[in-house]
């Protein structure tokens, strides 16, 4: 097991590593001298897909170490993210006792995550909170950083909060039951973490799908998971490095108020494509491919980056599958982009890149050029 420190203004772990679920009664017991195995109740808030694969281990682990364990299993999918489920949610806690002294554990993707996270920091004012992310895109992303949030219908994370949790637990096994498609979420967000801080990882990336990359050939969902579960020295290397980087972030901005902002990139445009889509055609880590590929072209087209930078870019991108682009419209998208979260003083930041490996926030860019921009990508599918 490894770990990493993500300095913040509460400092916590991320420990990474194959086989250690066994490992997270040890972990809480040491994390934290206040959590009595005899008095603290700990709730485990999962969905159904994972508590099929890993709820009774996670809590018959603990229940041996001593500890009360209660759960919640909830429907899959980001539609958990609502007001309705978070009150749902919060009398759950209450019939179930929960107090100050209580630990969520949010067990499953991002969306599990978000949502338990949120309710954990506004329950009572606050309780204890653990992140055991079992996708690849909430291992190197969504778990790392304190952000905790649900949906309103107008778009996505439009109510949250920051909260850290006392530690992320990252059990590279729970990847064996991922499907393809949820590979590609998180080989989204290692790729942008190349983009915009680590030109070293974006070519060691483009370096793995080289043979795919050359031909023009597009990795079906199914080959993509046997090839990257496969190596599991590129896995673990890939997953270190993202952290890292996030965590470097963060570090320097907590509260996304400057340098933070850059992790936004393609997620402005893929966030809108979600929510036209009613999140039910695209998973995020999708949305976020298409996203980068729209944030590529209006680089590309505000002459920030030239053209091999750009071919090298949506070459990689290409490779990989998404759902079909048919329905969504340049308009549409832009129209969207205005209600997202990352407008400030009435302008949309434009997460771009200088180069690879280097991003920026755009405020001065013309409606006409983005529109022209976004419409080029989706013809070009």
């Amino acid at each position: 097991m490894d770990t990493i420190k993500i300095k913040t203004r509460d400092t916590y772990n991320v420990y990474t590593g194959r086989g250690i679920l066994q490992d997270l009664p040890e972990l809480l017991k040491k994390t934290s001298y206040e959590i009595d195995p005899e008095g603290s109740l700990i709730f485990i808030v999962t969905d159904r897909n994972v508590s099929r694969c890993y709820l009774k281990g996670v809590a018959g682990s603990l229940k041996k170490s001593g500890f009360k364990v209660k759960s919640s299993i909830f429907r899959p999918g980001e539609g958990l993210k609502s007001c309705r489920n978070l009150y749902k949610m919060l009398r759950i806690m209450v019939k179930q006792g929960l107090t100050r002294d209580s630990v969520i554990i949010g067990l499953g993707g991002g969306v599990i995550g978000d949502f338990s996270g949120f309710a954990a920091s506004i329950y009572m004012r606050g309780c204890r909170f653990i992140q055991v992310p079992t996708t690849l895109l909430a291992q190197v992303d969504s778990s790392i950083g304190g952000k905790v949030g649900i949906n309103m219908k107008e778009g996505k994370n439009l109510i949250g909060s920051f909260y850290n949790p006392l530690f992320v637990l990252s059990d590279t096994d729970t990847l064996k039951t991922l499907n393809g498609r949820e590979i590609t979420c998180g080989l989204a967000e290692i790729i942008k973490y190349g983009l915009i801080f680590n030109k070293d990882l974006f070519e060691k990336t483009t370096k793995f799908f080289s043979g795919y990359f050359r031909n023009s050939k597009t990795i079906t969902a199914k080959d993509l998971k046997e090839l990257v579960l496969n190596d599991t020295e590129f896995l673990h290397e890939m997953i270190h490095k993202s952290v890292r980087i996030k965590g470097e972030i963060v570090r320097a901005d907590e509260r996304e108020n400057d340098l933070r902002m850059i992790l936004n990139f393609g997620h402005t445009f893929g966030h809108a494509v979600e929510k036209l889509t009613r999140y039910r055609k695209f998973l995020h880590g999708e949305a976020v491919m298409l996203g980068m590929k729209m944030a590529v072209e209006l680089s590309s087209t505000c002459g920030f980056i030239d053209a091999e930078e750009k071919r090298a870019v949506t070459g990689l991108i290409d490779i990989f599958e998404i759902p079909s682009v048919r329905g969504l419209t340049a308009k549409a998208i832009y129209s969207q982009i205005g209600s997202d979260k990352k407008k400030r003083r009435g302008k949309i930041h434009y997460i771009v890149l200088k180069k690879i490996g280097y991003a920026v926030s755009e405020t001065e860019i013309e409606k006409k050029t983005v529109v022209d921009c976004i419409g080029k990508v989706l013809s070009g599918y």
